[in-house]
């Protein structure tokens, strides 16, 4: 929990929740993490660009603590076609996800939480013009030849080897 007179929009480095200091109505928590929570490897196919911003409600039940509320960033996501990183911003209006309790569990950190379910969020194996629709990825015209004489093939892949499997 914050400490009395903080500040809940200031860049936190963690922040623990106590659950049994989550109320029957729930919990509301806005403000902003530190891109370095999410410690990724500088050749990793996800850049983070600045501070991540959440606006989130949290109830506890029995057995788990559910989510839900808006999680934004600035993000350059790597193409998976060219291979070259074009920005993205996130902005999960409609989030949700929710934090099975383990027996004996007494707190979770929030940015563990964010954390996950920003990079379980972003799109996978995209293409840059997917995202932006005025751009032309530069390696879009080999993958359309590739796809174009696969199509061609003969339905059934090969008969040469069809016959050689029938041969042994």
């Amino acid at each position: 929990m914050l400490h009395p007179g903080m500040d809940s929009t200031l860049l936190r480095v963690t922040m623990e929740i106590f659950i049994n200091d989550i109320p029957e109505e729930g919990l509301h928590e806005t403000g902003q993490f530190a891109a370095a929570i999410f410690d990724l490897d500088p050749k990793d196919s996800i850049r983070v660009l600045g501070p991540v911003s959440y606006d989130v409600h949290i109830h506890a039940f029995e057995e788990i603590i559910a989510f839900y509320g808006q999680l934004r960033g600035a993000f350059q996501l790597q193409c998976g076609t060219c291979l070259e990183y074009v920005d993205y911003d996130a902005d999960f209006s409609d989030w949700h996800s929710d934090l099975d309790i383990e027996e004996k569990q007494r707190s979770f950190v929030l940015e563990e939480v964010l954390r996950e379910d920003f990079i379980l969020n972003l799109p996978e194996h995209l293409r840059c013009d997917e995202i932006h629709e005025d751009r032309t990825c530069p390696k879009a015209a080999l993958v359309e030849e590739v796809t174009e004489s696969q199509d061609e093939e003969e339905p059934g892949g090969n008969p040469d080897a069809w016959k050689a499997l029938d041969d042994l």
